[in-house]
């Protein structure tokens, strides 16, 4: 197969690295490629599948890597040929070569997943195939996985600023453990402590009292997370 990636930006060129590398061909432009990788902002795509339209044929299969949207969004009068192709990972800068034990999901048209199945598997990632609704549920799931850690440990630096405590302080006591049994075949269910797992009623409440003043939104996202671990665990 031969292959024309529009998009330099950290996964676009990532991808045209990591094609190199197991020898895929390159071409330079859509008309030759039998593979159009389209890696560039979501809210662009559709408008850069109008643009190349007119060098499209039904040879031609059109793949996106966004996260949220579905393959469909490829749809053009040309090609009926549309994979979604999303990497469960966080690329920070460009990579020579994707990691090892990438997730894939893979959406859209039945018939090309073995070959993109294999494709994957080539840069030692594993992919499965899903549907359109369950699409959005997966890519929900990799910002709570991947992002929402991140903010939660921001809120956190804020508030033990608030208590008087570098954040630095208690790292390496408090989170570096939490991430190393993350690491580790351990349920979340088990991993977790504090006074909803307990269901401590009383702190709960006189927490999201002592928050209110302090900020409403934080006292509001303590309120929703308590009561989710309240409901669920």
């Amino acid at each position: 197969m031969k292959h024309f990636v529009i998009g330099k930006g950290r996964l676009g060129k990532t991808v045209l690295n990591s094609l190199n590398r197991i020898g895929e061909g390159i071409v330079d432009d859509v008309i030759d490629a039998d593979i159009v990788w389209i890696v560039i902002p979501d809210s662009a795509i559709k408008d850069k599948v109008k643009e190349i339209e007119k060098d499209l044929s039904d040879k031609h299969i059109l793949v996106h890597c966004s996260g949220f949207f579905p393959a469909s969004i490829l749809r053009n009068s040309k090609t009926e040929r549309l994979v979604s192709l999303h990497p469960a990972f966080s690329f920070s800068n460009p990579l020579d070569f994707f990691p090892e034990n990438i997730f894939w999901a893979y959406q859209g048209d039945s018939a090309l997943f073995n070959y993109f199945s294999s494709l994957v598997s080539k840069w030692k990632g594993t992919a499965k195939y899903i549907s359109e609704k369950q699409k959005a549920f997966y890519h929900i799931a990799c910002v709570f996985a991947s992002n929402f850690p991140v903010v939660s440990l921001l809120i956190a630096e804020k508030l033990f600023e608030e208590s008087g405590i570098e954040f630095s302080d208690v790292k390496k006591g408090l989170v570096t453990p939490v991430c190393e049994k993350i690491k580790g075949d351990v349920r979340l269910s088990d991993i977790l402590t504090g006074p909803a797992k307990r269901k401590d009623m009383e702190t709960i409440l006189k927490e999201i009292e002592v928050l209110k003043p302090f900020d409403k939104d934080l006292s509001l996202i303590y309120q929703l997370l308590s009561d989710f671990v309240l409901k669920n665990l």
